[in-house]
């Protein structure tokens, strides 16, 4: 849509589409952000690192539950492609649903979670 089309339309129908783009943008962002954290997770694992990253928001304000709690501190890592890993924070990872739906359980793709901190600037 130009310019001109745009200036023709409706003060409803610039809101409309206003509002579709700014949560078309954040889903786009939204997903870029998981894609990275992903990444950056499959990282720090193979590295036998430690990462934190900041501002990392849970989804939902509910308290956690001890199904939550217990899964949030194992990692789970994809059967055929070791780079694809889940920390168990947030929502699980398309992989991880996949697989789940095909009949496997989630505590098969568990990784022993031997972490070790290790300082990159000694």
């Amino acid at each position: 849509m130009n310019d001109h089309e745009l200036e023709h339309q409706s003060e409803e129908s610039l809101e409309e589409l206003l509002n579709k783009t700014a949560t078309l943008l954040k889903q786009k962002q939204d997903t870029r952000r998981r894609t990275a954290i992903e990444q950056i997770n499959a990282i720090a694992t193979a590295a036998k690192i430690t990462v934190t990253i900041k501002g990392e928001k849970r989804l939902s304000a509910q308290p956690k539950d001890a199904d939550e709690e217990a899964t949030a501190n194992k990692t789970y890592q994809h059967p055929e492609k070791p780079e694809l890993t889940w920390n168990g924070k947030g929502q699980t990872p398309k992989w991880l649903k996949l697989l789940i739906k095909a009949g496997h359980e989630k505590e098969e793709f568990e990784v022993n979670q031997s972490v070790e901190t290790t300082d990159l600037f000694e």
